[in-house]
């Protein structure tokens, strides 16, 4: 078994039910649109500091704050995202949320800014924003400008909330993995939430998708092996080691390693976990692997319909006949399918005849109806933002 394999395994938690939540925000100016630049956000993370347990610096700038149930870093353009103590409880992610946004809300509202609920940035071109001084950015940013076409979008110009699953089993991961990515283009067409982007009204309902697959080809997307026969840890694993890696963290601090490949780089660096986890951090596919399986389809969103996605992934993949009922949906599915129906979805929106012929509304339908049955009458209520709006045809920013 490859060092990786056994990093996936070393994950498997039997009976969990946890939700690992990460929620990224735009901070905007409310006159100019531009995002709260680094110098103030630093103040915003020092203001907050006295109720976290851990500061944390890089090169004597603070780029986060750390605490029993919330972290607070930052994205490259200033993005700022929280992310939540794993739980089952949704009532949990709901009081955390509301309990570390209290003080944020207060402080840029105090400077002039507000939180803005969107998938892509929606005031202004993202080359109007500055990347944050960060060493692993500005190694990262340099790569992006000769790999793909959309990297600086997708550092400096989306915000997304990622939802985090455990599994039981390899067999429990295969199946949810593979699952978790025939359904990504609903997960993404149902948390839609980018009414404007760079200042323009936004006609790409699968905004950040888009932006993704065409960051670096060889890294984000579709795992090419997802749909594989023999699809596993090992498969995972030896995608993540032919992958270029840009940049490694030598004990000291970040150097470039530019198009050395993973694989390449482990030999010299080694396999510790801390290193593991950096290689499993520089590959951002649909839905990523680390000792959890981290589903990224979702728009950031307001907290009700957060919750609603929160209480989504967890009726369906912690309800074994859900996952038993996608998984024989998902066997002959292909990556190529799955770009037709999206194609589909951008022409002909709640109307695409996607996923066995059926209209999207349908399938839609079809997802809340089976997670419903997947939740306990409590966590069910979560999902009614979700229904109104596949009745109606709506999206959360109409």
């Amino acid at each position: 078994m490859t060092p990786l394999a056994r990093y996936f395994e070393s994950g498997i938690s039997p009976k969990s039910h946890s939700l690992g939540l990460e929620v990224e925000h735009f901070i905007l100016n409310k006159e100019t649109g531009m995002p709260m630049d680094y110098e103030l956000t630093a103040q915003l993370l020092e203001y907050l500091a006295p109720v976290y347990d851990k500061v944390i610096k890089e090169e004597g700038r603070i780029i986060a704050l750390d605490s029993e149930n919330v972290l607070i870093t930052l994205e490259p353009g200033c993005q700022l995202e929280l992310s939540f103590r794993n739980t089952s409880d949704i009532g949990k992610i709901r009081s955390w949320y509301i309990e570390a946004m209290g003080p944020i809300y207060h402080f840029v509202d105090e400077h002039g800014y507000a939180i803005a609920y969107s998938g892509g940035l929606p005031t202004v071109p993202v080359d109007d924003v500055v990347r944050i001084p960060k060493r692993r950015y500005e190694l990262m940013e340099k790569w992006f400008e000769h790999a793909g076409t959309r990297g600086k979008e997708m550092m400096k110009g989306t915000a997304a909330v990622h939802v985090s699953i455990d599994y039981d089993s390899e067999a429990d991961f295969v199946k949810k993995y593979v699952v978790a990515n025939y359904l990504h283009l609903q997960f993404s067409f149902l948390s839609a939430n980018s009414s404007y982007y760079e200042g323009r009204k936004n006609d790409d309902i699968l905004l950040r998708d888009s932006i993704w697959e065409n960051t670096d080809p060889a890294r984000t997307g579709y795992m090419p092996y997802t749909f594989d026969k023999d699809f596993g840890f090992e498969a995972y694993g030896k995608w993540v080691e032919s992958v270029p890696l840009i940049l490694v963290h030598d004990g000291e601090q970040f150097i470039p390693v530019g198009s050395m490949s993973c694989a390449e780089a482990a030999e010299k660096y080694g396999w510790s976990d801390a290193l593991i986890g950096h290689y499993l951090s520089m590959v951002f596919p649909f839905v990523r692997v680390k000792k959890f399986i981290e589903i990224r389809s979702a728009d950031c969103m307001p907290l009700e319909y957060t919750l609603a996605y929160c209480a989504l992934l967890k009726g369906i993949f912690y309800d074994p006949e859900n996952v038993a009922y996608y998984y024989e949906r998902a066997k002959d599915c292909s990556i190529e399918q799955l770009h037709e129906y999206k194609r589909q979805i951008e022409k002909d929106g709640w109307n695409a005849c996607v996923y066995e012929d059926s209209s999207l509304q349908h399938v839609l339908h079809v997802l809340l109806e089976k997670a419903r049955e997947g939740l306990t009458e409590k966590d069910g209520q979560y999902l009614d933002w979700f229904d109104w709006l596949v009745k109606e045809k709506k999206h959360i920013f109409d």
